[in-house]
């Protein structure tokens, strides 16, 4: 059973914190795009200056990579917050339809699950 839904105010508090994570994530995933294409004399370019330099080269790109990963991963799942704002189902449980404690989504304002449900769904 859905519990007593989030007021328009309160999601127009998690809605500045989602707009506000989502810009600077978006600068983080362009700034890191942008260093990976880039060698070390600022040029665009996939060569390394000297053949000792590959390995390094090779696992800073994939870790950056790594994390471009990670950060698109969360990006959309801003971009899914905003929107269950916008349908007015912010604050609900995806999985259960309770409502999610305002301490997680003060922590994690993207997320679209309970403590238990999350639990369930990572196990």
């Amino acid at each position: 059973m859905a519990k007593k839904a989030m007021k328009k105010m309160e999601m127009k508090v998690y809605k500045e914190r989602l707009l506000l994570l989502r810009a600077r994530l978006r600068g983080d995933v362009s700034a890191m795009t942008e260093h990976t294409l880039r060698d070390k004399n600022g040029e665009l370019s996939t060569m390394p200056l000297h053949m000792a330099d590959v390995g390094s080269d090779n696992f800073e790109q994939e870790f950056t990579l790594s994390l471009l990963q990670s950060e698109g991963d969360t990006l959309s799942m801003i971009e899914s917050a905003l929107e269950r704002i916008e349908e007015g189902t912010y604050g609900s449980c995806d999985e259960c339809s309770n409502s999610i404690p305002k301490t997680r989504l003060n922590a994690i304002p993207y997320t679209p699950f309970c403590v238990k449900c999350a639990e369930k769904l990572q196990s």
